[in-house]
């Protein structure tokens, strides 16, 4: 003799179902939301990490060695304080070497002048074509770091830490860079320049 499902077996069968595939559907979104979050943080981490070694590379080859602009030699080498650059806080704008050159295949020296300044809420590495400007030459911006709240430098010499640095013929002994981030707080960099390295 042949028994078949009752249709309240058939009933408590289907809810059981829809039940597991519920809860199944609600572990699969969440695992999927939490791996967009983890993608976000990690490329915001690698943003800050490539700003980091950025800045680090940087401030590490910086020259003393003031550009001349419009045919004129400026006074400081190393230029660094509130609203360099136009920036709307902090602002820093230096000649540095080792910018790479195959064979001296380019129209263009190993010396490269650079800054770094906040742009509402964006830091900017700025680097011109060559060292020395010349009339209306605008230099290249990129923006490494988003979401910025607050970006100051302070610069080391003379056995203490100064705001700003305008000192002729002379780099400072090294940077400290403070970066307020939306997400992260605040986060202090200090780095050593050339010649001061032990």
């Amino acid at each position: 003799m042949q028994r078949g499902f009752t249709l309240l077996e058939v009933l408590v069968a289907l809810v059981i179902f829809a039940l597991l595939s519920l809860a199944a559907q609600g572990i699969f979104q969440g695992v999927m939301r939490n791996n967009t979050v983890m993608k976000t943080k990690m490329t915001r981490l690698n943003e800050l990490s490539f700003a980091m070694q950025r800045l680090e590379d940087d401030f590490s080859h910086a020259l003393a060695r003031a550009p001349r602009e419009n045919g004129d030699s400026h006074p400081a080498p190393f230029t660094g304080g509130d609203g360099v650059l136009a920036s709307s806080e902090d602002g820093v704008t230096f000649t540095r070497s080792g910018w790479i050159n195959p064979d001296a295949r380019l129209r263009r020296s190993e010396l490269q002048r650079m800054g770094w300044r906040l742009q509402g809420a964006e830091l900017e590495r700025l680097t011109w074509l060559y060292p020395d400007s010349l009339p209306g030459t605008q230099p290249q911006q990129t923006v490494l770091l988003k979401t910025v709240r607050h970006f100051r430098v302070r610069y080391y010499g003379d056995g203490k830490w100064h705001p700003r640095w305008k000192v002729e013929k002379q780099i400072p002994q090294a940077v400290e860079v403070t970066l307020e981030l939306a997400d992260y707080g605040t986060i202090t960099r200090r780095f050593l320049l050339p010649g001061e390295r032990q």
